[in-house]
């Protein structure tokens, strides 16, 4: 259809047909912060649109964006997206490998992070809105009824901060909202260890049961880690010089631990008849896990709270105990860090109080004359 100027700047109209009618189709012509030449339709002349009214409708758009405003009809048609947190979290594990750990978090993630911030922006959150946040983790309680611990709100908090880091950079936000959480200070460390009277109570009560009083003699002169144990073969014991070479998942490495002559006997009666590459321990780790888990909780535990982390008996005590009565023998630190397979020397230094030249004679000579 034919197209025709006005004597109005910008104001345009085709021709056209409206039931059957002629008519006049008005549009208007501006440039916009780009520079670009755009055309916008007002309507028609059988609506009543006329050029004057056309000509307003252009000043008001050119006014708008001289000042810093979308023209009307662009910011109506321009949709007002953002990035929901259910979608980082779901690309946040998308992206994570398969592990130990990471069903965990995704239950944890959704049960208590995506309450919270399900459709929400998180462009526009607040250092008032994870002060929020965390108060409501905070107030929560887990299956028995009593308030999630310290530590659990932090792993909570430190998950978060993971997705937000991820989001970070692969640039899918811009609001670092990292910076706002604040973590409280957890004081659980395990201070338990087992004294040599309960550690022959321990032998005591198993030795009838071979296998769990094999694993607790190697739990209790290697140090090594519940996994670390279960997963010994045949082919890692070197019985000529009495070393074991270890597995460390945690750090995911292997190392080396020495064998006392009682365990090297125990272990060469208990692998006599297993293959090169056998595991020396057959059963399923969750039988052996649970069987030591009672025993210990049967001798050790009667009325301990199981929230009191400092004093509960667990399996991380046997392991606690090997580092703590090597301090007590006198054992430089950097040989139990190197025994302990510790990465960061700080791990090891917390067993230095029980070392002999800790302080302790100082004390116990301090008002000798």
């Amino acid at each position: 259809m034919a197209r025709h100027t006005t004597k109005l700047t910008g104001v345009i109209y085709r021709d056209s047909i409206t039931n059957g009618k002629p008519d006049k189709t008005y549009y208007i012509r501006y440039k916009d912060i780009n520079n670009q030449t755009k055309e916008l339709k007002i309507g028609r002349y059988s609506e009543g649109v006329r050029e004057v009214y056309c000509n307003q409708k252009r000043n008001e758009i050119i006014t708008k964006q001289r000042l810093g405003e979308e023209p009307p009809a662009i910011a109506s048609k321009k949709k007002k997206t953002f990035l929901s947190f259910e979608i980082l979290l779901n690309k946040y594990f998308e992206q994570r490998k398969e592990g130990k750990g990471k069903q965990s978090d995704i239950s944890s993630a959704n049960k208590h992070i995506l309450p919270f911030f399900i459709n929400k922006n998180i462009e526009i959150q607040t250092k008032e809105d994870i002060r929020a946040f965390k108060k409501l983790i905070k107030a929560k309680t887990n299956q028995s009824g009593t308030q999630l611990s310290n530590k659990t709100v932090n792993n909570i908090l430190t998950l978060f901060s993971s997705i937000i880091n991820y989001g970070l950079k692969e640039e899918l936000i811009k609001n670092d909202l990292t910076k706002y959480i604040e973590k409280d200070r957890v004081d659980n460390e395990r201070e338990r260890y087992l004294t040599i009277d309960e550690i022959n109570k321990l032998y005591e009560d198993i030795e009838d049961d071979k296998q769990l009083f094999l694993f607790c003699k190697l739990a209790l002169t290697t140090g090594g880690r519940l996994a670390t144990i279960l997963n010994i073969s045949k082919k890692d014991i070197d019985f000529s010089n009495q070393i074991i070479t270890l597995k460390d998942f945690k750090n995911n490495s292997t190392y080396k631990s020495f064998l006392t002559d009682e365990t090297t006997e125990l272990l060469s009666n208990w692998t006599k008849d297993l293959k090169i590459i056998d595991k020396i321990f057959y059963n399923k780790p969750t039988m052996i896990q649970r069987q030591v888990l009672t025993i210990l909780h049967e001798l050790f535990n009667k009325g301990i709270d199981k929230s009191d982390r400092k004093n509960l008996v667990v399996l991380h005590t046997l392991r606690h105990t090997f580092a703590s009565h090597l301090a007590i023998k006198g054992t430089p630190i950097f040989t139990i860090q190197k025994l302990m397979n510790h990465k960061d020397i700080k791990m090891t230094l917390r067993y230095a109080k029980l070392a002999p030249d800790s302080g302790r004679e100082a004390v116990k000579n301090l008002y000798n004359i």
